[in-house]
């Protein structure tokens, strides 16, 4: 046994108890005898409170704050009297403290700002509190900005007319009037560099010379830009590739020998290898080489594992349990193409289905993918077994834009209760072969960030007499984000979904729309809002009410995110306001018709995703949603409130 082992020597766990135990009984004693004050001066070190700053015109509090490393105490832990909270306080990293804010402002353009602090005694005696004083002292202005193109080989009218050039230097930081900053110097020289390659000029040159008069406060700068000649792709170097050949590689960047080089399009290039289901690092370099008219570019790549396995799981208030299982082979025939077999399970639907992905058609935005799949769905007002399979096209324009054309055909059988609480015997037999088109637009919008979504939907049924159902399905789901402060999002979410067609054919249960639940209407259990029938005991007693499900459908969700890592880190909260309605017919359509639920939340961004917890309330529910039947309540004292767990975002 290795005696210096803490977790296998047991006289040490004995030790460990017994030092505690007898620290525990000292600080009892203490506040039996003394109060909180006294425990508060055991092995306690002075800490800091608070820090302000004074006099900061040019610069807020949260920009300041973060250049020093003094820092003020959670709010939350000030609360906790009992114990010293806060970081210690040391005079010498005050002092460092000082020297940071000098030299941030000095880089600035203010070279006369000084910095004064002055330290306080908190409301306990080992408490400080910090206050620094600015003064910003005059600011260095730009008197004078000349851009200057030198060197041979290049077409200077070309460039100076050029719009995209043009564009940049109004755009740069450096502009007469404003004030110089030092610091601005690489991001201005980076962005002109960035234009200048994206123009065609692969080994273009930049300096910023500068001439800064501390009388005046005055600085005249002149930008030195020398070209190079336009460049043009020579020849592709692939490094790293193992079961695919260096042409694959070249395919799926659409880089090819002639174009004329842009930085933009290598950019683009490298997100299309990366986004290749067999590469898992990607980069696409220009190495050092003469600086001429033609260029070399190196790809390396590392491919992923040719074959995976991968379990998945989760919990919900809706599912009750998940999980899934997926075997991918990423490239099966040599040719990066990809197949996968997956099978997952809740306790409302199963599914086992085959994907065949060829990531290539036409070019690199293009794909097809081919899915048989055989399904299981038991909702609580019918059950649906489907067999079939879809054939997706998909077009990837670029970031923002995607597109997918699928057909679908599906053999399938509905079960459905009857107004008894019978076994599920009233079956019904379809097929259903269906034409999609989908789409997604989303400018500036990255992971639930800044920015809107739109996806649109358009849905055709049973065209050519191919299918049992004839319908026509539009659908619309909007979505912006605000960042309201740092900490602060306001998310905003419109849907709309219309099934058109013959409305006096009955359609499935499992083709209609649905609204409630924790993706929905929060407050609402799941697909609860809108209209609902009564199914009975055997005896004829009230048993409980079904969705009926419509034809319309329309939602709305608000949700205000506020995020709390002050009090713990990666937590949430959130504030949401729920709204829509279905409908059976199109002439019963009315706003009037709409019901809400409120309430909030909390969100915990764990590695998975956030975890969520919300708290709905029902604001003007029907008697169906309380659960009351011929006056008599059968839903209970919280039948008006949801608790809805899940992981990822509402929307």
């Amino acid at each position: 046994m290795n005696l210096l082992d803490p977790v296998a020597n047991p006289f040490f766990k004995k030790r460990v108890f017994s030092g505690f135990v007898c620290k525990a009984a000292i600080w009892i004693m203490l506040l039996l005898i003394n109060g909180f004050d006294a425990v508060a001066q055991v092995d306690m070190d002075v800490r800091i409170r608070k820090v302000e700053l004074e006099d900061n015109a040019s610069y807020p509090d949260m920009v300041l704050l973060e250049v020093i490393a003094s820092r003020p105490s959670a709010v939350y832990t000030r609360w906790l009297f009992w114990k010293p909270s806060g970081m210690p306080f040391s005079e010498m990293e005050v002092r460092r403290d000082v020297v940071r804010l000098e030299r941030f402002y000095h880089r600035r353009g203010f070279p006369m700002a000084t910095v004064r602090y002055r330290v306080d005694e908190g409301r306990k005696e080992w408490q400080r509190d910090l206050t620094f004083t600015i003064d910003e002292g005059p600011e260095i202005k730009i008197a004078s900005l000349v851009c200057e193109l030198i060197g041979t080989g290049f077409d200077e009218t070309a460039i100076l007319t050029n719009e995209l050039f043009k564009s940049t230097l109004n755009r740069i930081h450096f502009q007469e009037g404003r004030r110089f900053e030092y610091i601005r110097e690489d991001e201005v020289t980076g962005e002109i560099q960035s234009t200048l390659k994206n123009m065609g000029y692969a080994f273009s040159r930049t300096s910023i010379i500068t001439q800064v008069d501390s009388t005046l406060f005055e600085a005249r700068i002149r930008i030195e830009v020398d070209p190079g000649p336009l460049a043009y792709i020579d020849s592709i170097r692939v490094e790293g590739n193992e079961s695919v050949s260096q042409r694959l590689v070249v395919r799926e960047s659409a880089l090819r020998p002639g174009q004329p080089f842009d930085q933009r399009r290598l950019n683009r290039a490298q997100r299309e290898i990366f986004s290749h289901h067999l590469f898992r690092f990607v980069t696409l370099s220009l190495p050092d080489q003469e600086r001429d008219s033609t260029v070399t570019l190196d790809v390396r790549v590392r491919e992923n594992p040719l074959r995976s396995v991968s379990l998945s799981g989760g919990i919900g208030t809706e599912e009750i349990v998940r999980a899934s299982v997926s075997w991918v082979h990423r490239n099966p025939l040599g040719n990066a193409h990809n197949v996968s077999l997956t099978a997952r399970a809740s306790f409302l639907e199963q599914r086992f289905s085959t994907d065949y992905l060829i990531p290539y058609v036409f070019n690199t935005q293009s794909s097809i993918i081919i899915s048989p799949f055989a399904q299981r769905i038991d909702e609580r007002n019918f059950f649906v077994t489907r067999v079939g399979a879809v054939n997706s096209f998909v077009y990837q324009y670029n970031q923002d834009l995607a597109g997918t054309f699928s057909y679908e055909f599906t053999t399938n059988q509905e079960a459905f209760d009857n107004d008894l609480k019978l076994f599920r015997d009233s079956t019904e037999t379809y097929r259903q072969s269906t034409f999609r088109i989908t789409g997604y637009y989303s400018p500036a919008f990255l992971q639930q960030k800044s920015g809107w979504a739109a996806r649109p939907y358009l849905e055709f049924s049973g065209p050519f007499n191919t299918g049992t159902l004839t319908y026509q399905r539009v659908g619309l789901d909007v979505r912006r984000f605000f960042d309201l402060t740092r900490w602060t999002q306001l998310a905003l979410r419109w849907n709309a979904n219309f099934i058109f067609g013959d409305e006096d054919e009955v359609l499935p249960a499992s083709l209609l729309n649905y609204l409630g639940g924790s993706n929905t209407v929060r407050g609402y259990g799941r697909w609860n809002l809108g209209p609902q029938r009564a199914v009975f005991e055997e005896d004829g007693s009230f048993w409980r009410y079904v969705p009926v499900g419509g034809r319309y459908l329309f939602s709305f969700n608000a949700e205000v995110r506020q995020n709390l890592n002050a009090i713990y880190r990666g937590l949430e909260m959130a504030v949401f306001l729920d709204g829509g309605q279905i409908w059976e017919r199109r002439d019963e359509i009315s706003g009037n018709d709409l019901q809400y639920g409120a309430g909030f939340g909390f969100r915990y961004r764990s590695p998975i995703g956030p975890v969520r917890l919300d708290f709905g309330y029902k604001v003007n529910p029907t008697d169906q949603d309380l659960g009351i039947y011929n006056g008599i309540d059968y839903g209970g004292r919280l039948s008006r409130i949801g608790i809805h767990f899940n992981i990822g975002q509402a929307f």
